[in-house]
């Protein structure tokens, strides 16, 4: 219905930005609502998401699948498959990073609070799944004590077949055909000559391509082979029966975990939305009371963003109606397209690309855009316009908003002219609101003689004959079809003859208007250079300001050099000072010992900084300026403690004590306000210190915990080695003490075994 004003192409951008195919789905069903509680809720909802996206980022979707399928698995008791049940445990871990991610915003959520609460998980269930497989899909030994038992014996009895195929080959080498042995239908074999392959009696598995070799079961290792065949078949046994348990645990959430996932897919899809909205520097639109229509700098969205043109539209209660004029190719249609799709994109919950919107609540959008020949119904251009206009006669109302675009074109000028102005008559007799487009003179002096009508037109330059996409309200277009035609070099006399045959025609209102957009055009190509030298010196301001910065910057910063210069050529002096006392200290002379005490005093006094003449501080209060006479900086006060004092100086906290501390001077001259933003970095999924001692690995480990735990991780992997075991005692006595570990283990045979530790984050 509404593809003329490519509502669904807006869909299917927006479901780009979503994570997760269902959401995706989500959005492309998007519906347009006409209910104001239902569109102001879903804007309250696209208002927070934007905020929130703004302030922290999107709301992460780590783990999230279209899980309905497997929950309907479920629900009929249908065993998984390991992979589902992987999913599923990801899927719950994912839940709880949402949890998570709306607990930690700097402010409270109200409009998503609803849906936010209603997601509801058990984490047990997350756990007892990860304890049975890993995230590669290995079943791991801890799945089950019968499975490790299981597991147990299939090593012993692999074991006993290493052992006793490789005595049998030793001991029957001559017989064989290569001294080593594979598989066949999943039983061990060796490679006997086919010359010799009845010399031992037992099971024929075929022979090679080439016919020299048969691959032989000998009778010693038919039972090995059987049991080997039957743990194996008991292994895969209890992996299923361990499935089964685990889909019996879900099932007694499933119900709660299908409303999560259709939560999710929603939130999913308002925070695509949100995206979308920052992408074209959107706002969310305001559904108005007192049926006023603005959209203030609204751009297409489909436009490129470095040359579409903002414009601003408005109608209200007495002015219902917009005519727009104006040359072919000039913007007209894309004004008509952008103030009905603006509409439908304020009903459906998404951002609009202006920087303010103000909508009233229609009870339908009525359009009639484009060329559209009916072969079906045999209905020419004329003829599929009428069809729809008539439509639109008899269903619109006063709470309608249509959209004509050429009305009364394709027929003869007087009467589609004739037929446009009743149209628009009756129209306007219902206060249904209409934006409408037009080339004819009539209708643009029809336009000029009524106050309810706001005449517009898209501005056109003479000169270079190109349409600028302008909007220009309170001013008639022109067609400027003579100045085109000049242009694509029709005859001279031809186009004398034309502009002789307008000017006969012309009205007094005519002339008035082409003077008055004459005027415009000249006072807009003044405004526009104007624009661009206002541009110019803004950018040379901040040339100015750059290098002005930048020369305050050298100055401090060689400023403290040679602060640190004076310092460290004192600390000097102050060293040989001491070595000379040392040296005459061993002497027996006791005058020159109390005459250097001296000079060293004097020379304290010489090169002590000038911080440390000040006073010492018997008390400090919060704001206070201070500099530290250890490194000579100026810092505030900024918290108090019995022994510590806590300094902020050049965006760094210190804690330092009230002794080492003066008096500063002068505050300083320019407040440094630093807003401080974590930025979540990619984080690696393992962490090696192999080769490192106990102490060195800890402080690696703990650095990366941190970044983990930053960056929402729900697992990661310490790689310590096998080696003596001391490293990675080390470092479990470590994750045992941090508060913020689930729980850790050995890693499975896929992750590196005993000379891995994988670790899980409390949520």
């Amino acid at each position: 219905m509404y593809e003329v004003l490519e509502y669904q192409t807006i869909l299917a951008e927006i479901s780009q930005y979503a994570h997760f195919s269902l959401s995706s789905e989500l959005i492309l069903a998007t519906q347009v609502n006409y209910k104001r509680l239902i569109i102001e809720r879903d804007n309250a909802w696209l208002n927070e998401a934007m905020v929130c996206e703004r302030m922290v980022g999107s709301c992460p979707m780590a783990g999230m699948r279209d899980l309905r399928l497997v929950f309907q698995q479920i629900d009929k008791l249908q065993i998984l498959a390991i992979q589902d049940l992987i999913d599923v445990a990801s899927f719950i871990r994912g839940v709880s990073l949402i949890q998570k991610y709306f607990k930690d915003l700097p402010n409270p959520i109200s409009a998503l609070s609803d849906l936010v609460t209603s997601l509801e998980i058990d984490l047990k269930h997350a756990v007892a799944i990860e304890k049975c497989f890993s995230t590669n899909g290995d079943v791991l030994d801890t799945a089950s004590a019968n499975l490790k038992q299981i597991r147990r014996q299939i090593r012993l009895t692999q074991d006993r077949m290493q052992s006793t195929v490789n005595a049998f080959i030793q001991k029957n080498s001559q017989y064989l055909s290569e001294q080593i042995f594979t598989y066949r239908n999943d039983r061990v074999v060796v490679l006997v000559k086919n010359s010799d392959k009845h010399h031992f009696g037992g099971m024929l598995h075929g022979e090679s391509q080439s016919g020299q070799t048969a691959y032989l079961e000998p009778p010693i290792l038919v039972e090995l082979n059987n049991t080997s065949q039957a743990l194996i078949d008991a292994e895969q046994e209890e992996i299923k029966h361990i499935c089964q348990e685990l889909t019996i645990l879900l099932k007694t959430k499933v119900s709660l975990y299908e409303s999560d996932l259709m939560t999710i897919a929603l939130l999913d899809g308002i925070f695509a939305k949100a995206h979308f909205g920052w992408v074209h520097e959107g706002c969310v639109a305001t559904i108005s009371t007192d049926e006023k229509l603005v959209l203030k700098d609204a751009r297409h969205p489909l436009i490129d963003p470095k040359q579409v043109v903002s414009n601003t539209y408005q109608l209200d209660q007495t002015h219902r109606t917009l005519l727009i004029t104006g040359p072919n190719t000039g913007g007209k249609t894309v004004s008509l397209k952008i103030i009905g799709l603006f509409t439908l994109l304020a009903y459906s919950g998404i951002p609009l690309p202006c920087d303010n919107a103000s909508i009233p609540l229609f009870d339908q959008i009525f359009v009639d855009i484009g060329d559209e020949q009916s072969i079906q119904h045999s209905l020419s251009t004329f003829s599929a316009h009428l069809s729809k206009l008539a439509n639109i006669c008899d269903h619109a109302s006063q709470k309608s908003l249509i959209l004509l675009d050429e009305l009364g074109a394709g027929t003869d000028p007087v009467e589609g002219e004739s037929l446009a102005m009743a149209i628009l008559n009756y129209l306007r007799q219902l206060k249904a609101m209409v934006v409408a487009t037009t080339h004819y003179s009539k209708l643009k002096n029809y336009g000029l003689e009524h106050s309810d009508i706001i005449i517009a037109s898209m501005q056109f330059n003479v000169e270079t004959m190109q349409p600028s996409y302008h909007f220009i309200e309170g001013l008639p277009g022109q067609s400027y079809a003579i100045e085109i035609a000049r242009r694509f070099g029709l005859k001279p006399s031809i186009i004398t003859d034309a502009q002789n045959y307008k000017n006969t025609a012309k009205t007094a209102v005519e002339e008035l208007a082409e003077k008055l957009e004459k005027s415009i055009h000249s006072y807009q190509d003044l405004q526009n250079t104007l624009l661009i030298q206002q541009k110019d010196l803004d950018q040379k301001t901040d040339l100015v300001n750059k290098e002005l910065d930048l020369l305050t910057s050298t100055k401090d910063k060689r400023y403290s050099e040679v602060e640190q210069e004076v310092q460290a050529y004192y600390e000097e002096k102050q060293i040989e000072a001491d070595e000379i006392l040392a040296e005459l200290r061993a002497t027996s002379k006791q005058a020159p010992i109390h005459e250097s005490i001296a000079k060293r005093k004097r020379l304290d006094q010489d090169h002590q900084p000038k911080a440390n003449a000040t006073s010492a501080l018997s008390q400090v209060e919060l704001g206070q300026w201070v500099k530290i006479i250890t490194t000579n900086q100026i810092g505030q006060v900024v918290q108090i403690k019995q022994k510590k004092i806590g300094v902020y100086s050049n965006g760094i906290r210190m804690e330092v004590s009230l002794d080492k501390l003066r008096k500063a001077e002068a505050t300083p001259s320019r407040s440094h306000i630093t807003v401080q933003s974590e930025i979540i970095k990619q984080v690696s999924l393992e962490c090696n210190v192999i080769g490192l001692t106990v102490e060195e690995a800890c402080a690696i480990v703990d650095k990366h915990i941190d970044d983990c735990l930053r960056a929402h991780m729900p697992f990661t992997r310490i790689i310590h080695g096998h080696g003596t075991g001391a490293l990675r005692t080390g470092i479990h006595a470590y994750l045992k003490n941090n508060s913020h570990i689930e729980s850790y283990r050995l890693g499975a045979q896929s992750e590196g075994g005993v000379g891995a530790t994988v670790v899980h984050f409390k949520r």
